[in-house]
């Protein structure tokens, strides 16, 4: 079985580029992010945790968590990050991989944003990259998601620096142009 993790810059592709290698070796795609929101959806765990460090404030009248909150909380603080990050990250790394092997597929595609700051999981084949310049992913950021620059400075801030990332990758896509360029460089 080939599994390949798809991780990269915030705002350069890495779920249009997992969707296009999921599509083109006609395999399944797992996603990191998916994993994540189920997590703070269904977890009763997870959630007695977050609401035991952040309080009640965090969740809507529902009970469900407050996706923003907890971003409001985590991206300000490195202690309320790492806190958030030892929590979710082993749950979500053993997911993926009962997942994969649950899928019993020769090919898998997973999409796992942190994947070196998590720490590259033995079951990972190749790692690939997906780079863009500050540019193109400000704009794509703030389209997207309503980030101003200082929104995707101040998230970056918190990642392992992107030279690093590059460096433990096996490929690298560099995403910077067009849809169809991208596909070409899939």
């Amino acid at each position: 079985m080939a599994v390949v993790a798809i991780t990269g810059d915030i705002g350069a592709g890495k779920s249009t580029v997992a969707k296009l290698l999921a599509e083109k070796f006609r395999c399944p795609l797992l996603d990191a992010d998916a994993i994540t929101a189920e997590l703070w959806r269904n977890d009763e765990n997870i959630k007695a945790l977050a609401v035991l460090r952040w309080g009640a404030g965090i969740l809507d009248t529902s009970g469900n968590i407050i996706k923003s909150e907890i971003s409001r909380r985590i991206f300000f603080d490195p202690d309320e990050y790492k806190f958030c990050n030892a929590i979710l990250h082993p749950v979500i790394m053993r997911e993926l991989g009962v997942r994969s092997e649950r899928l019993g597929v020769r090919d898998l595609v997973i999409e796992i944003p942190l994947i070196f700051e998590v720490g590259r999981p033995e079951f990972v084949d190749e790692v690939v990259y997906v780079a863009a310049d500050f540019e193109t992913r400000a704009r794509r950021c703030n389209l997207q998601r309503g980030w101003d620059v200082g929104e995707l400075r101040r998230r970056e801030s918190f990642l392992m620096p992107r030279e690093e990332k590059i460096s433990l990758s096996d490929r690298v896509i560099i995403n910077d142009g067009t849809l169809e360029d991208l596909k070409r460089n899939v």
